[in-house]
């Protein structure tokens, strides 16, 4: 509250009149200003909670969004402790003829001689705690939230606490006189506390179910499926759900059933060879329902308590908004304005709990829910999933890009930017300070203002699908032991030896080098003969430098979100010789311009040596052997990042690396150690949706 000292005199001891309007404005307007920003907040989180799965937009989605969820819960907190202070059964010490003209109003209509300017204020605690229970598309802002579930409990009886105790100092009911104003805005708030505490005690047990593999949603048993009724999309949405009830593939320690792995791996890889598409639309529903089991309340109203405390919740704030509306709330009663934010606040109040039912409904878990052969209405439901859902993009289409090519034919700096960061290197390296000028001037600090976005290639998915086929699947690997075992997940060794050329010479210190100096050297193979091999199966080449750009991409744009290896830092040093490969007219034969004084020459000399000899290969061959190694090494940096840094991108709408992670998952069963070998349920689920496991081929969708 403001210093009322402060602004009570002027400089020459004279009543200071403006201080005091300020003041009184300021009483008026901080209580109201804090209730509405945290409406708008909540608001805004609603649309957008989920949004930030569908752009990498850093500054607008990743930056308000965290902006927002962090300071409405301070607000919160602040302004319920502004509310337990409210003055409504007090007596002015020196009243106002206005203050004198309201208690006379209030005390012939209630018998008591109250202040009555601030009576509404009683509703806006228990509103501040349903808005803090969040929205139904955010529930927590990272996933480290999902760990401290206690934390979140504390604040529940905390808030909670403040919320009460504002109501029990601010009482005004009176059995003489029950439906005076004042005992009725009493009642009214009570009612709305209970929706308040219903909608934060959610949030503590969603947050608190997360530790659980099935998220506390309910489960639903393949026999329990009406496939009859099913649609392609809903029968798309129904094989996502039982993949990840048999993987799990977001607890890193879940050990899975065998027998189910074992049967997951068959059909998906019979049916990913078929179509590459339906293949990776099943990752990013699975995605997406992981996503919701982790950081959003939807498919909580599926459950029978979910649907009984949402019920109950959203019938008593309506309620409560109606006998507010037929309350006596004649003039002077209260401070003008706080009856409209009042129903302002129960308004949007209900419109968050209808939105959050509209987007629970319209979300997969719904098609889950619908599919249920306890659910006899729910055609309709599954009719707008398929007209509306079915062909919707849920993750972005994009794919981060970095070209060493582009960056050695266009990084030229000028002659004064060349002294400069000259002079600055030879000062900090005498000070021996070398490490700061590579971590704030080195050159890949300026590699890095080279990356982009591109749109996927279409051949792009079946490079990655084919590779996945032929190295796992059985009927078409011959690489599998007589024990069942499947080849390990490898750097580019397996192409190597499917291809026969495991054995040349030429290759053999490449397949010892580092993971790091792997990707640049095939990286700078690839961009060369892109360059050489110009016109021939456009395509086809596209897809294959897509994929190499993205890895170098993620090597350096990307090496602390997924730290799959080694940072590679040694571009500055080996700027020299590779820049002859990618702008000289021709290649400079291996070892005849060796720099000696090159620190790290394993990539600057390797990289010469590889394009040189595979220029001996036939272009169709040259371009399947980098096919084959670029999706080795991008499954190969899926399989090292650890499942966390992998469910911690998707809110910042996922990065390509993680369906390759999922997609690898449901290929490779020894990725996954299992315990049983019972696969009784996805056989039932094979036989009632006729032994197909995509949608799309019964639709005919490709």
């Amino acid at each position: 509250m403001p210093c009322y000292r402060t602004c009570q005199f002027d400089k020459t001891g004279e009543p200071n009149k403006t201080g005091m309007e300020m003041s009184r404005g300021w009483e008026k307007w901080d209580l109201r200003i804090l209730a509405l920003y945290i409406l708008v907040s909540q608001i805004y989180l609603h649309f957008f909670g989920r949004r930030r799965t569908k752009t990498k937009s850093a500054a607008i989605m990743i930056g308000s969004i965290s902006l927002l969820y962090l300071l409405s819960d301070l607000l919160a907190a602040t302004a319920l402790g502004k509310l337990s202070k409210l003055a409504v059964n007090k007596k002015p010490t020196n009243p106002t003829d206005e203050e004198k003209r309201m208690i006379s109003i209030i005390k012939n209509t209630t018998g008591k001689p109250t202040i009555g300017q601030e009576m509404l204020r009683v509703m806006w605690g228990p509103l501040i705690l349903f808005y803090l229970g969040g929205p139904d598309t955010i529930t927590v802002l990272n996933l480290q939230e999902n760990q401290m579930w206690m934390k979140h409990l504390v604040g529940l009886f905390t808030q909670g606490f403040r919320a009460v105790y504002a109501l029990i100092a601010t009482w005004s009911f009176s059995r003489k006189n029950p439906w005076s104003i004042q005992g009725l805005i009493s009642l009214l708030a009570l009612f709305i506390l209970i929706p308040g505490i219903i909608k934060y005690g959610e949030r503590v047990w969603i947050i608190k179910s997360r530790n659980k593999h099935d998220g506390g949603f309910g489960q639903l048993h393949p026999n329990q499926v009406r496939v009859k009724d099913s649609r392609p999309n809903a029968k798309r949405v129904l094989l996502a759900y039982f993949c990840i009830q048999t993987l799990v593939p977001h607890r890193q320690d879940h050990v899975c059933d065998k027998g189910k792995v074992r049967h997951v791996v068959t059909n998906f890889l019979k049916s990913a060879r078929k179509d590459s598409y339906e293949a990776f639309k099943l990752m990013e529903i699975e995605l997406g329902l992981i996503y919701d089991m982790l950081f959003s309340k939807i498919g909580t109203i599926f459950t029978i308590w979910g649907s009984i405390l949402r019920f109950l919740s959203l019938s008593l704030i309506v309620s409560g908004l109606v006998l507010f509306l037929k309350s006596d709330r004649r003039p002077g009663l209260f401070w003008e304005g706080d009856d409209v934010i009042t129903i302002i606040l129960i308004a949007g109040a209900i419109f968050l709990e209808i939105a959050g039912i509209v987007v629970q409904l319209f979300s997969d878990w719904a098609v889950v829910w619908a599919c249920s052969d306890r659910i006899k209405w729910a055609t309709p439901l599954l009719f707008l999933h398929e007209v509306l859902f079915s062909k919707t993009q849920r993750w972005p289409e994009v794919m981060g890009q970095l070209s060493l090519q582009d960056f050695f034919t266009k990084y030229n700096p000028n002659a004064c930017t060349r002294c400069l960061r000259t002079c600055l290197k030879t000062c900090l390296k005498k000070v021996k300070c070398l490490g700061a000028w590579e971590y704030l001037f080195g050159m890949d600090k300026e590699l890095k203002g080279y990356q982009t976005q591109k749109e996927l290639v279409p051949n792009v998915k079946d490079v990655i699908i084919n590779y996945l086929c032929e190295k796992y699947d059985p009927s078409e690997s011959k690489k599998v032991a007589d024990d069942g075992k499947l080849p390990e997940v490898t750097r580019g060794e397996w192409t190597l030896k499917r291809y026969g050329l495991e054995q040349e010479q030429e290759l053999q210190g490449i397949i010892k080098l580092q993971f790091e100096k792997k990707i640049v050297i095939w990286h700078v193979a690839t961009e060369v003969f892109y360059r050489l091999d110009d016109g021939r199966d456009t395509t086809y080449r596209k897809a294959v430098k897509m994929l190499s750009d993205y890895m170098m991409y993620l090597l350096v744009e990307c090496s602390t979100k997924f730290p799959f290896c080694n940072k590679y830092d040694k571009i500055e040093k080996d700027y020299r010789r590779l820049k002859e490969l990618f702008t000289g007219e021709e290649l400079v034969p291996f070892g005849q311009k060796r720099d000696e004084s090159n620190e790290s020459n394993d990539v600057a000399e390797k990289a010469p040596q590889l394009v040189h000899h595979m220029k001996t290969y036939a272009p169709q061959k040259r371009w399947d052997i980098l096919a084959s190694i670029w999706a080795e090494m991008l499954c190969y940096a899926a399989w090292r990042c650890r499942v966390q840094y992998h469910i911690a991108e998707l809110r910042h709408g996922g990065e390509f690396l993680t369906r390759v992670w999922l997609l690898q998952m449901h290929c490779d069963r020894t990725l996954r150690r299992s315990s049983s070998s019972l696969s009784i349920e996805l056989d039932n689920l094979a036989r009632t949706t006729g032994g197909s496991w995509f949608s799309g081929q019964d639709a005919g969708t490709s």
